[in-house]
């Protein structure tokens, strides 16, 4: 049997051809070979901020069921008390979530983390501290990162797979660190742009504007500047609920959606 040779991505053949491109074209002009090898360094910086190109490594961004379904995930939590007032919105609407959170907030609101499996939800992997600039440090440092949230959700008896990387932003390193891990990535394909709360006027209208069919929806459950901030929130989505039921569509377990398990539970100990 011929032994399989290994997969490439997209990073990896284009590195190859490019770099060998410029190795040839160096005896002719050392200037253009340089330029080829730039054109690589560009093509890359801009793939991390633009994981939907699936450079580095597969990215799931949308579901595949070609029906009127959608997601809904949260990040950055868990929060008191926003994580738990949210909870009691999707109780309203029988909807089910994913709190992709990090692991230091796991590790301070464990009871919110219970809570949110108790009332059927899910639980995604954030990293650890949710630096926005992650995808910028070493190889060391970023499984640090997802490795310490995964072993804080461990110990609580929840194994995450899917893995969402702070701002959305991917490098070379993660394909590696999640095949270790035993984990995939995940994105969002609908968002209201609300900087973690920080703009929350209309949230609700910017999504239902573009919702479509298999979207995941990005929202967060992070407190806002101010209570009143906060209740203005909490009331955009439940329009936001609401309205996606009144334009046909049906809220699914991202698992559903994106067939293909989000968590696993370990033990029942919780």
């Amino acid at each position: 049997m011929k032994k399989r040779l290994p997969f490439l991505n997209p990073a990896e053949a284009s590195g190859i051809i490019l770099l060998a491109v410029a190795a040839l074209v160096y005896f002719v002009s050392p200037l253009m070979a340089a330029a080829v090898a730039f054109f690589y360094i560009l093509l890359c910086v801009f793939a991390s901020f633009f994981p939907l190109t699936n450079f580095f490594l597969p990215v799931i961004s949308r579901g595949s069921t070609q029906k009127n379904m959608v997601a809904l995930t949260f990040d950055d939590g868990p929060s008191k008390p926003m994580t738990t007032q949210i909870l009691d919105l999707l109780d309203k609407y029988s909807m089910k979530a994913t709190f992709f959170v990090s692991g230091v907030n796991a590790l301070h609101h464990s009871d919110i983390i219970n809570d949110i499996i108790a009332r059927g939800h899910s639980i995604g992997n954030h990293s650890y501290n949710h630096n926005p600039f992650l995808m910028f440090r070493g190889y060391d440092t970023l499984y640090q990162e997802i490795y310490t949230a995964q072993e804080v959700l461990r110990n609580m008896g929840i194994k995450t797979l899917a893995f969402r990387p702070p701002v959305g932003i991917v490098n070379p390193k993660l394909p590696s660190i999640l095949d270790k891990l035993g984990m995939y990535c995940l994105t969002f394909s609908c968002r209201a742009f609300d900087a973690g709360n920080f703009f929350i006027k209309n949230v609700s209208q910017k999504i239902l504007k573009k919702v479509k069919a298999d979207d995941i929806i990005l929202l967060h459950d992070v407190p806002t500047r101010s209570k009143e901030d906060d209740i203005i929130f909490l009331s955009e989505i439940e329009i936001l609920l609401a309205g996606i039921i009144s334009r046909g569509f049906r809220v699914v377990p991202l698992s559903v959606l994106i067939n293909k398990e989000v968590m696993i539970m370990e033990n029942k100990n919780l």
